[in-house]
Parts: C-alpha cells; sequence; structure tokens
C-alpha cells in the first residue's frame, strides 16, 4: 500500500511526530509500505494540502490529530475538483478524538493495526451552507453556549483536556440564553435557547455522550436543544451527565434526529464546527450519506 500522511505537529500535547517517528513510519517501513509525509504549518494546511495534491497513486490517507485536523482532511477531500473516494485513517495524537471513541479506538497502536488491515465503513458527513461558505463536518456544529465554551478552552489549552470542563462550569454561570428561529425539517421554533449541538458522532470532546443514539452512517443528524429553561444549578447538574449520554433523560432535554436543520439567530454569530471555531449563522445543516470512507 501507498498511502499519504498528514501529520500536525501542534495537535494535543504536541506529540505527533514523535508517535510518526516511533511507531508509525517504523511500522509502515516493516510491512513494506510505501509513503508521503507532510507536516502542517499552520490553520487549515492540512485541507489546503489535500485539496491539491496529486492522491492518484494512493491507496489511502493517514491522519496523525485529533478532530480539528481530520476536519481539514475531510474538507480538503470533499472540495477538491475531482470527486474520489480514497479512504481516510484517523491516529489519535489530538486532545479530543471523538470520531475514534464512536468506534472504539483509543491508541495508537491498536489504531494503525486496523487501518492497515484496509477494512473501510462509510460514514455520513454534515454540509453546513452559511451565506458565503460551505463546511464538512463529522463531528458536531455548535451555536450557542458551547461557543463560548469552545472560546474560553482556547485560551487554557496548557490544561490539556481538561479545559473543556472548567470552561464549561464558568460559562453555566456567565451565559445569557439568545433567541433564534430554528427550523428542523417541517418543525419551526422561536424562541431563545442557552445552546443548539447537531451532532454526527456520538461523542463530543473528551469522551462526552452528547448524542447518545447517533449512528455514523444512518443518514440522520441527531440534534440537543436545551432552551432558557434551566436555572444556573440545574445546568451545573446536567454537566456531569454528558458524559455517560444520561442528559438525554431529563424532560427540559430536547433530543431530535432528522434529516436538516436551519438556524436562524436574532444576532448572528461565530459557530463551532468540529471544535474549530470558524463559520458564522445563519446556516443550513444537511446530511451527506455515506460521504467519506474511513479506514477503521
Amino acid at each position: 500500500m501507498n498511502y499519504f500522511i498528514i501529520i500536525n505537529p501542534n495537535s494535543g500535547i504536541k506529540k505527533s511526530i514523535h508517535v510518526f517517528n516511533s511507531i508509525i513510519a517504523p511500522e509502515l517501513k516493516k510491512r513494506g509500505h510505501t509513503f508521503d509525509s507532510h507536516i502542517t504549518e499552520y490553520q487549515h494546511h492540512a485541507e489546503e494540502i489535500i485539496t491539491k495534491v496529486t492522491l492518484k497513486d494512493k491507496d489511502g490517507i493517514l491522519i496523525l490529530g485529533g478532530d480539528g485536523t481530520m476536519h481539514e482532511a475531510v474538507n480538503g477531500l470533499l472540495k477538491r475538483d475531482e470527486i474520489t473516494d480514497i479512504p481516510i485513517g484517523l491516529l489519535p495524537t489530538g486532545s479530543g478524538n471523538s470520531l475514534l471513541y464512536d468506534i472504539g479506538r483509543f491508541d495508537v497502536k491498536t489504531t494503525l493495526n486496523k487501518i492497515l488491515n484496509h477494512n473501510t465503513q462509510t460514514i455520513d458527513v454534515l454540509k453546513v451552507t452559511g451565506s458565503d461558505m460551505i463546511y464538512y463536518s463529522i463531528n458536531l456544529v455548535g451555536w450557542g453556549m458551547v461557543n463560548e465554551i469552545g472560546i474560553l478552552a482556547e485560551k487554557m489549552r496548557w490544561m490539556g483536556p481538561i479545559r473543556y470542563n472548567v470552561s464549561s462550569i464558568i460559562k453555566i454561570f456567565t451565559y445569557k440564553a439568545k433567541q433564534a428561529k430554528v427550523i428542523i425539517d417541517e418543525a419551526k421554533h422561536d424562541k431563545k435557547f442557552a445552546f443548539i449541538i447537531v451532532c454526527n458522532t456520538i461523542h463530543i470532546g473528551k469522551g462526552m455522550k452528547m448524542a447518545p443514539d447517533a449512528k455514523l452512517n444512518d443518514g440522520k443528524m441527531d440534534i440537543i436543544l436545551i432552551e432558557d429553561n434551566f436555572n444556573k444549578l440545574e445546568l451545573l447538574k446536567l454537566f456531569p451527565t454528558l458524559f455517560a449520554g444520561e442528559h438525554v433523560k431529563n424532560d427540559k432535554v430536547n433530543y431530535l434526529q432528522a434529516n436538516s436543520l436551519k438556524l436562524q439567530p436574532k444576532k448572528d454569530d461565530i459557530l463551532n464546527i468540529d471544535g474549530e471555531l470558524i463559520g458564522r449563522t445563519p446556516i443550513s445543516v444537511d446530511v451527506c450519506k455515506n460521504a467519506i470512507k474511513l479506514l477503521n
């Protein structure tokens, strides 16, 4: 096999290059595989590389990074001029690996061994369309308090994955709900929301089961609507239940599965797409069924 490899040196605790040199490259050579490797130098570089590179002689793409790097790679694939069904595999070297949590891959060596068996599955991708942009999401599209959490967490990267927990607690006590019009399939909602999360995966962040009924290839998006009907203490109590997916049992949590969503807040706002603060409302979100092949 001949692989094209993207390495994000800044993912997680910045161990991707070490993992590549000590584990990935030796194992590929040992098994007689060939490869070209590229190290990203700035945000969105992985997307730029994969959008432009020649892939005709490659059997697969390997990504060393987290959900953000995988997001860029998938966007690069789906925005290419020519359609390609080359499979892509993610090796867990990021701070969040939500996609891999869904398929039960938690360490590099196990994941690499599975990938090199070259088994694939097709998975859905969420297409996020705004007034002047299109993004593809493998994990989540978030609006509201979750974005404020993301912004604060970025300033606390030195804390590692726990920064999401700390940021969440802080924002629960400081965030104010926002008015928005939401259309889910044909149903219309116009009210104040604390946050809205559209999920393609079960997990978000570091193992939170935000959408416990989500499947990667069911042609549906899973939507969590949190209206402005929680007090601060109720929200604080709700947060720990996310890790086990127990929050969906709360009567105040609206958990839906749908084909499409349109979101138009009263004031345009930034989005959280696969953990990256990119894009702005208003948006529409649709499911691209079986959009990519995943090496697993």
